[in-house]
């Protein structure tokens, strides 16, 4: 459980374009100043973080169905509680003046994440709409009417 869950058929399989992307990686690792780490977002050390640093959070997606919100995987999960949690960490460093963006849904199969709305509104932040087509996903609906609001929410 120390990796991500593979997804979609061609990702899934190692061949020359993910060698050749693998590989870019790695020299560009070597040349900048970098850690990793294996924490859970709310472990995470942001004391450190000014005005000059940028945060992308792109948590799981509380109203949607993926793997890895089941806490099933490797993962802790994902539901109201760890949404919060993510939202007060976004806030507090709003408060700090240090920038972030934040991808997530706002609607979602006939579903609507209250809590993300009610937070973007009450906070000023900006919801970019993005227009995406997932219209050949597996997952895709054949329902129409169903659509999945996806957004970049930022506070700059």
């Amino acid at each position: 459980h120390e990796f991500n869950c593979p997804f979609g058929k061609s990702r899934s399989s190692y061949n020359g374009r993910i060698e050749s992307n693998l590989k870019s990686f790695v020299n560009r690792l070597q040349s900048i100043e970098h850690s990793f780490s294996s924490l859970n977002f709310d472990q995470i050390d942001l004391s450190k973080l000014s005005s000059e640093d940028f945060v992308y959070c792109d948590p799981p997606y509380l109203i949607t169905t993926g793997s890895y919100n089941d806490g099933k995987r490797g993962f802790t999960g994902w539901g109201v509680s760890e949404e919060r949690i993510l939202l007060n960490i976004l806030s507090d460093l709003n408060v700090r003046g240090v920038k972030f963006a934040l991808s997530n849904v706002v609607e979602h199969k006939g579903r609507t994440n209250e809590l993300l709305k009610e937070w973007i509104e009450g906070n000023g932040f900006i919801m970019h709409v993005l227009s995406m087509n997932y219209n050949n996903s597996n997952y895709h609906t054949t329902n129409k009417e169903m659509k999945t609001t996806e957004v970049l929410v930022t506070n700059f």
